[in-house]
């Protein structure tokens, strides 16, 4: 598990780091933003890039983070001088393990005593046969993951580094050069990225914010076993492509996948969908039928929206995974199948077990392992890489190149989404479609139009620099009683009290049922 944490980190790290260099034209500011990032996330105490000069011949300090300000920038190193020196020559990474017991090591950067051994990594930054200079990081060797982790993952970023370099020089001198260019590294490191994705990330989730980082961790967990997963989460956050997730990362993977929506079949139908029907079950059961149960036979049956399950359902599907065994309508035999069961949903079941809507001992056997799904409005930071999924989707559709500009993702990120990722990619697709060229701007989205926006008209949007009020329950409620009789039940000198619109008022007197008052 360490090990996999280690290479997330590493994955967000480049991510990060790609997305610097490719929204920043000036050299030094980009680069002293890849060393930031690196010493944030990548545990290192010292990062640093030195790039050659072609008319001095000597490799310049451009970027560096952990050195002291004054000593870095008074340091240069002749073309082949010292351990920097070597990587830059011979082209090729150096990693001493101990530069205490170095003694080739010139420690020209005057660095401070160590509180325990410290490892040095060098490699080059090169691009195509020219070597541009040397990427360079100190690392306390208790920090240190294996030798060839720690070095391939330098050279990743290296290769960003001066790919960056080789466009940011074009860009000064032919600038149509460089724009075909910007597209061939933009490639590069798209396919850098989506390498690395494909070894240690889930194909169809996006985010790398902390919350999404807890639903990857569970269902590493949970993925190679047989335990019931109840995926919990409103309404459009992705619940049926988590239970996808598990099951095709799972040893079960090459066998069916049925998802069953509880929520859209009859309930008087529902049984003969499950568990399948014996011929002259009932007038017109012609000839036998199997249920989800047997088509997912080996595989894994997802049911959505469980918390619909009729309660006579419910006990038959107890049976299954208490016994592994179904009947079929009109027969007494029972008949064994071997399936996971994964289930999803959006209501409180405790709740609806407390109201007898829904089996205790049914809930028990769901619930062995639980995966929460944060709203969109929690995980804002994850909806640029949500906008990526979804874009390459409607380019796959359309056959089209869309993308958005910066401030198109700010004016998205604006939005609380209460369909979440459902809504956004709804959203999207409209903006596309209205675009037309391809470039996803400001004023093709809904909000903007003021075409129809369920944020608006449920009163969700969130004003710039203010946190939307919590609709939590019963302190929502009295916060916005005690507000209405101080107001005299005048509703616009309610939602000036209390920060909202008078839509957002409207709402929650309608949500919570309360009675305006005549005065």
């Amino acid at each position: 598990m360490k090990y996999l944490n280690y290479f997330k980190t590493a994955l967000n790290s480049i991510y990060e780091i790609s997305v610097i260099l490719n929204s920043s034209t000036n050299r030094r500011h980009a680069l002293y933003g890849v060393v930031k990032q690196m010493q944030n996330t990548l545990s290192v105490e010292r990062a640093f890039i030195l790039l050659h000069d072609q008319h001095t011949h000597r490799l310049m300090l451009e970027a560096s983070a952990g050195l002291d300000e004054a000593i870095a920038a008074s340091v240069s190193f002749q073309s082949d001088e010292g351990m920097v020196g070597k990587v830059f020559r011979l082209g090729v990474p150096i990693l001493i393990p101990d530069i205490e017991r170095e003694p080739q090591f010139l420690n020209k950067l005057k660095r401070p005593p160590a509180s325990e051994q410290t490892s040095f990594i060098a490699v080059p930054l090169k691009f195509q046969a020219n070597t541009l200079g040397v990427l360079a990081v100190d690392k306390f060797s208790s920090r240190m993951n294996s030798v060839t982790t720690e070095v391939e993952i330098l050279k990743m970023i290296a290769n960003l580094i001066a790919s960056f370099l080789h466009k940011n020089e074009f860009f000064e001198n032919e600038l149509s050069m460089v724009q075909d260019e910007k597209i061939r590294i933009e490639a590069e490191n798209l396919s850098l990225i989506n390498e690395i994705k494909s070894k240690y990330s889930f194909k169809g989730l996006a985010g790398t914010s902390k919350l999404m980082e807890k639903v990857f961790d569970k269902i590493t967990m949970v993925t190679n076993t047989s335990a019931s997963v109840l995926i919990r989460g409103e309404s459009g956050t992705g619940k049926e492509v988590v239970a996808k997730t598990v099951h095709y990362n799972s040893d079960r993977s090459t066998k069916p996948f049925v998802a069953v929506n509880c929520a859209a079949i009859p309930s008087d139908l529902i049984e003969s969908e499950l568990f399948g029907y014996a011929k002259g079950a009932f007038a017109g059961a012609s000839a036998e039928k199997k249920g989800k149960f047997e088509q997912a036979e080996g595989g894994t049956v997802f049911l959505d929206e469980v918390g619909d399950m009729p309660m006579e359902a419910q006990s038959k599907l107890l049976r299954v995974l208490q016994d592994k065994t179904i009947e079929k309508l009109g027969t007494v035999e029972s008949t064994k199948v071997d399936v996971r069961i994964l289930a999803a949903t959006n209501k409180n079941l405790e709740e609806a077990v407390q109201a007898g809507k829904f089996r205790l001992d049914l809930y028990y056997r769901l619930n062995v392992f639980t995966i929460d799904l944060p709203p969109l409005r929690k995980r804002k930071e994850d909806i640029p890489a949500i906008c990526e999924v979804i874009l390459g989707k409607l380019n796959t559709s359309y056959g089209k190149n869309y993308t958005l500009d910066a401030t198109t993702v700010a004016a998205l990120s604006h939005c609380n989404w209460p369909g979440n990722i459902r809504e956004l990619e709804n959203c999207l697709e409209r903006a596309a479609l209205t675009a037309g060229d391809g470039l996803i701007k400001p004023e093709h989205i809904s909000c903007s139009r003021g075409d129809f926006c369920l944020s608006h008209v449920i009163g969700e949007e969130c004003p710039e620099g203010d946190e939307p009020i919590s609709d939590d329950g019963n302190s929502d409620k009295t916060q916005l009683l005690l507000a209405l009789q101080k107001a005299g039940w005048v509703q616009a000198k309610a939602a000036r009290m209390l920060n909202m619109t008078v839509r957002q008022v409207n709402y929650r007197i309608a949500k919570y049922g309360i009675e305006v008052k005549k005065i």
